[in-house]
């Protein structure tokens, strides 16, 4: 983290005058909270750019639990996501389905 102080210049950026944020010191998503003890304050790009680099991929258990508590909705929007990003991959997975079908 860069240390900046509200209102000096940005280190980074000295054309940028120093924001404050309040930022996680262990991110909600990975179980942190908002109690103060959890809490720090930090410049905005420090604090923007700390999300990509202390987040963790999440496993496909945890992405399969997030998918499931969504609404019925979201799912839909999300599977066709996923058939447009792998079109060829939906297709082998699909058509086993649809033989299975016919049978």
């Amino acid at each position: 983290m860069c240390g900046a102080v509200a209102g000096e210049s940005h280190p980074y950026d000295p054309s940028r005058k120093t924001r404050l944020h309040i930022g996680h010191i262990v991110d909600k998503s990975q179980g942190g909270t908002d109690d103060a003890s959890n809490l720090r304050a930090l410049c905005s790009v420090c604090n923007e750019g700390a999300s990509n680099l202390t987040l963790e991929r999440p496993s496909s258990q945890k992405l399969l639990i997030q998918v499931r508590r969504a609404k019925g909705g979201d799912q839909l929007e999300l599977l066709r996501w996923l058939i447009h990003k792998f079109p060829e991959e939906a297709k082998k997975l699909i058509k086993p389905t649809l033989d299975f079908k016919k049978a």
